[in-house]
């Protein structure tokens, strides 16, 4: 369970902006580990993420930031309007935005992916439209 729990701080502490030093430095106090099996945690992150992620499919994955970015503009709008502050209302409004736009280019992400795929296959059977 330890691992688990390190592994979740590593992700909580990376996606807050820390760098990988500054992580590694928290968790070894925090759970008492050395800095190589930290270190070691960023090398095998491919292996360990997705399935403590559940991101074993891309559209779930997808799904899933559409939810956070919805859950960022709820709170956002909560914010703009019960703050008295013009400045708090102007950055919520801002954040509102930010999280619009991120949700529209997440849900086109599959379409331009397929797109992608689409022509890869044809650059690869040396079709080329002109």
């Amino acid at each position: 369970m330890d691992v688990m729990r390190r592994r979740v701080e590593l992700l909580k502490l990376e996606g807050l902006g820390f760098t990988q030093a500054e992580i590694v430095k928290e968790l070894c106090q925090k759970v008492r580990c050395s800095r190589r099996t930290v270190y070691n945690d960023f090398e095998s992150r491919s292996e360990w993420q997705p399935a403590l992620q559940s991101l074993v499919k891309m559209e779930d994955s997808l799904l899933k930031v559409v939810n956070r970015y919805e859950e960022i503009y709820r709170q956002a709008s909560r914010r703009m309007m019960t703050a008295t502050n013009e400045l708090a209302q102007v950055a919520a409004l801002n954040v509102m935005l930010k999280a619009n736009s991120l949700m529209f280019e997440t849900a086109i992400l599959p379409e331009i992916m397929g797109r992608l795929k689409a022509l890869e296959d044809k650059a690869e059977k040396g079709v080329f439209v002109q």
